[in-house]
């Protein structure tokens, strides 16, 4: 098994970003069963003599490995995603019958296209449009006094804003940095654009109405719920934690400040005991469905998402992002030597495999 994402060489050895312990994990899974597990890079692949980092004796190796028989993609950057590079490898891929997951990224826009189809699913959505132009923002100020506006290819709560229209027709414009949040008034919408423009180059961006979430310790609250395929048609929830944001943020991702905290005593917290169990069985059975309508009209092979969710006072759930490559970060680890989620990576690598068989490549 073969597993596609960065490699960055340094004086102290090899590093792969940001899931570097977590491909510590799936090669110890991998070798507790047998299984011949490497990491290659766009780099590093070569059709007809392939090299690749495999762990021995608790250090990462590098040297001749077999083609593989099944593909995890991790490439965290969109653009190298869409780099020639990256379609030539998955063109081969495809060539020699070698499946591989996750197929790609899916942007914000596609995603609540995707869900606004299914008629189950649209009461949890917020509104939500691509920011087009100054009309656009208007337009959805007629609609909603309180909206973000969120990058499409955005991830780890990056370049995300928050505009407010006042009583007294001005707007006031909230958005995080990492040393903290930045606040700013403006008396007319022309003058709220023109500030906004500059920042928003790197489009495209998306309008969503602001959902009021409830708070955990006056901060910023979701959840995430990881999800993995374990044959063609089942998903399960692997794990799922609460997040709470950090000091001065109003988005609850770990790159970001935030912090996790067991689920149960969240919602126990804010909702009692006896809710509690209600509200987890609603957010995950929701989350399989999400994943479930996602897989089937996005097109190419998916077997892990990350999906975030929200929950009002009233304890109506809210669809906040769709992941298709979750974060792995480090203080995100159990006590567990390995998570579900690597042992569940693994699994659905060998589900193919073996509906596969191994190919020669061509």
């Amino acid at each position: 098994m073969g597993l596609l994402t960065e490699i960055k060489t340094t004086e102290d050895g090899v590093r792969f970003g940001s899931i570097h312990e977590f491909c510590k994990e799936l090669a110890s899974y991998c070798m507790n069963n047998g299984i011949f597990f490497y990491i290659f890079s766009l780099t590093t692949y070569n059709k007809h003599q392939m090299e690749g980092y495999y762990l021995h004796e608790s250090e990462w190796k590098k040297g001749i490995v077999p083609y593989p028989n099944v593909v995890h993609n991790r490439i965290s950057s969109r653009k190298r995603e869409r780099s020639k590079e990256f379609l030539q490898v998955t063109s081969d891929f495809i060539e020699n019958k070698v499946p591989y997951f996750n197929d790609r990224f899916l942007n914000k826009w596609e995603v609540h296209q995707i869900l606004s189809g299914s008629e189950h699913l649209r009461p949890y959505l917020p509104m939500s449009q691509l920011f087009e132009s100054k009309s656009t923002l208007e337009n959805m100020f007629n609609i909603k006094k309180d909206v973000f506006i969120k990058p499409i290819n955005g991830s780890q709560g990056r370049r995300i804003f928050r505009v407010k229209e006042k009583e007294n027709q001005t707007y006031h414009l909230d958005f995080t940095t990492f040393s903290g949040e930045i606040n700013t008034e403006y008396t007319t919408l022309q003058k709220l654009y023109s500030a906004l423009s500059p920042r928003l180059k790197r489009g495209p961006f998306l309008l969503q109405e602001t959902i009021q979430l409830s708070k955990y310790q006056n901060r910023t609250l979701d959840f995430r719920f990881l999800c993995h395929k374990k044959d063609f048609q089942q998903w399960k929830v692997t794990s799922a934690v609460a997040r709470v944001s950090g000091e001065n943020q109003f988005v609850a991702n770990l790159a970001r400040g935030g912090q996790i905290y067991p689920i149960k005593t969240v919602l126990s917290e804010l909702y009692g005991k006896d809710e509690s169990r209600h509200l987890r069985k609603m957010l995950a059975e929701l989350s399989l469905e999400i994943v479930n309508i996602v897989s089937l009209h996005a097109g190419g092979e998916f077997g892990e998402f990350g999906i975030d969710l929200g929950l009002d006072p009233k304890g109506h759930p809210w669809i906040i992002e769709v992941n298709t490559k979750p974060s792995k970060l480090e203080n995100e680890q159990k006590s567990e030597r390995i998570r579900p989620s690597a042992r569940s990576v693994i699994n659905y690598c060998l589900f193919l495999s073996q509906l596969n068989g191994k190919k020669e490549p061509a």
